[in-house]
């Protein structure tokens, strides 16, 4: 049994951009004249810094316990997910930039009852997609091509290459080195 949490540099730099962020939409409404309208559009920047916050602080909460039974994330709410129970997974990739060299993964898994999202900044990430994996594979669940293509990425599974020990599956996806999802 392991028990994992999201790295606390990450957070607190996710903090500190909702604080510079709603500071920047919130100043101007006390320094200038500003309409309804402007007011209306800083307001709304605020609003969405303000949800991007809560999800921060949510993540601070949140233990991810996996065990030979299944997963189990504890917070503000609380999910199990067996492994027999596992019927859909999918690992996507949310890139920053144009090159797709930087970005972060986000792995969901669901079955019947729960469904659990979680981000490539949660330490021991590639450990928690290895066990998905396996599960997936022992339940007979069928992957997109992207969510396999994904996994190939981080040397899980294949794309069905005719050639795949001449490159590797980050040069083959052209996604860079797995280590920079977290940034």
């Amino acid at each position: 049994m392991s028990t994992h949490r999201y790295h606390r540099r990450d957070l607190n730099a996710d903090l500190l951009r909702v604080a510079l962020g709603i500071a920047a939409c919130v100043t101007p409404m006390f320094f200038i004249e500003a309409g309804a309208t402007a007011a209306y559009i800083l307001g709304v920047f605020a609003a969405f810094f303000g949800l991007f916050g809560l999800r921060t602080l949510m993540q601070m909460r949140t233990t991810v316990t996996l065990d030979e039974s299944g997963i189990t994330t504890k917070g503000w709410s609380r999910a199990h997910i067996p492994w027999n129970s596992l019927d859909t997974l999918k690992l996507s990739y949310f890139s920053t930039r144009r090159d797709r060299e930087a970005g972060w993964m986000q792995l969901t898994l669901r079955s019947a009852e729960h469904r659990i999202a979680i981000h490539s900044t949660l330490e021991g990430f590639e450990d928690l997609c290895r066990l998905a994996f396996q599960a997936a594979r022992k339940n007979d669940v069928e992957l997109s091509d992207a969510t396999a293509r994904n996994f190939a990425v981080i040397g899980l599974g294949d794309v069905g290459l005719s050639t795949p020990t001449d490159a590797t599956p980050a040069a083959l996806s052209g996604w860079g080195n797995p280590a920079d999802w977290r940034r």
